[in-house]
């Protein structure tokens, strides 16, 4: 683990902008991105997974096992340095502020929608809670490179 990081875990969607809008009181990242990059790529995220038709092609060689999958799920731990896809990687960011507002509406967009009806490009497909489970995960993956520099 990338020293410096949060230990966090987000319990529901609910939990997420709190935490983001204590970071754009003040805070460092220990990672690579900014925490408007963090942001936008969650964002990313978020709208892609419900706004992909199913009809979207998905390759199962690249699944991993129920075991890793359910790993995941359980412990609330994706590894550090998985590749993701260039289309979800931040490249141009807006402002934290502006960032932060676009992962807001895309958590409200994802909670409004009926959930994913794709496969997820690593753990083939889930449920509608395994979707939203593996939502908080990725989230809280993220944030935790980002540390407030107030106390709570």
């Amino acid at each position: 683990m990338t020293p410096g990081r949060r230990t966090i875990r987000y319990g529901s969607l609910d939990e997420v902008m709190p935490d983001v809008e204590r970071l754009l009181e003040g805070h460092t990242t220990v990672g690579a991105w900014s925490l408007a990059q963090i942001c936008r790529h969650l964002a990313t995220v978020a709208r892609r997974v419900v706004d992909l038709p199913a009809s979207t092609p998905s390759d199962p060689s690249q699944w991993v096992g129920e075991d890793q999958k359910r790993q995941v799920l359980e412990s609330g731990v994706i590894p550090e340095g998985l590749p993701g896809p260039p289309e979800i990687m931040p490249v141009d960011t807006l402002g934290e502020g502006e960032e932060a507002e676009g992962l807001r509406q895309a958590i409200a967009h994802y909670r409004a929608s009926a959930g994913p009806v794709i496969p997820h490009r690593l753990f083939g497909p889930l449920t509608k809670a395994e979707w939203d489970k593996l939502q908080l995960v990725h989230l809280a993956h993220h944030l935790s490179f980002a540390v407030p520099t107030s106390p709570q």
